[in-house]
């Protein structure tokens, strides 16, 4: 008989694999970077499992603002596709997909909105923190692409206006999502929550602000900033590898 889903072995590889980064705004081509998280599950037997992954997504944003300007960064997930198995376990699912970005520092949130992708998804920002929520499933063996996010803000003071990802804690998780995975035993389909964090979390756009009267165009002059799916590394979520936790 199968074991139960409560070893890290029955949680990896859940591996989405890469069709290729969606299309980001027209501007200098982003070199590639990769978010490295430390992630937990935790099945419905048995204790919390940790391992590793990595997140894919083209950043941009305008390299230069004056305070005052209005600045817009864009972040475009990859597309992906859920994977049919877990390490022999049959996955059936994978839901509840969240990313979240803090509110950069020096800088006032005005408002957010998705655009493109093939799932449907909303974006909000509550307590400085901006959150892109795709609730519904998606089955084993399908493609997604998550859409773009885009955070509009006022440039606040002299300085350097970055974007990252949230999440300093499996309490203070910056991803989220729930995978449906077959047990092979009584219990049938059985969920498990994932929570992750960045470790550490790369800087994904820089905006540099300088004083002086706002130019009345959002952003500046047009630069950009990447997190993309460099050599070997599958966009957005990617195989779960690691050890089994207590």
């Amino acid at each position: 008989m199968k074991s139960t889903l409560v070893t890290a072995a029955a949680l990896a590889p859940l591996a989405l694999l890469p069709l290729g980064l969606a299309a980001g705004p027209a501007q200098a081509d982003p070199l590639p970077t990769t978010i490295n998280f430390q992630c937990q599950a935790t099945p419905p037997i048995g204790g919390a499992q940790t391992f590793t992954m990595a997140l894919g997504v083209t950043g941009a944003a305008p390299s230069t603002a004056k305070t005052g300007d209005a600045v817009a960064i864009t972040l475009t997930p990859a597309a992906m596709q859920v994977p049919a198995t877990v390490s022999g376990h049959p996955l059936r699912s994978i839901r509840g997909i969240k990313l979240i970005m803090p509110v950069p520092a020096d800088s006032t949130y005005v408002s957010s909105s998705v655009s493109g992708g093939t799932v449907t998804a909303t974006v909000a920002q509550s307590a400085g923190k901006i959150t892109l929520d795709a609730p519904g499933s998606t089955a084993a063996g399908a493609t997604l692409t998550l859409p773009a996010v885009t955070v509009n803000l006022t440039a606040s003071a002299v300085g350097t206006l970055t974007s990252t990802i949230a999440g300093t804690s499996y309490d203070d998780p910056g991803l989220t999502f729930t995978a449906s995975v077959d047990s092979g035993t009584i219990l049938g389909a059985v969920d498990v929550p994932v929570k992750c964090y960045p470790s550490p979390a790369p800087t994904l756009t820089t905006t540099t602000v300088s004083a002086g009267t706002p130019g009345g165009t959002p952003g500046g002059d047009s630069g950009s900033g990447s997190l993309g799916s460099g050599s070997a590394q599958l966009p957005w979520l990617r195989g779960l590898t690691g050890s089994a936790g207590s």
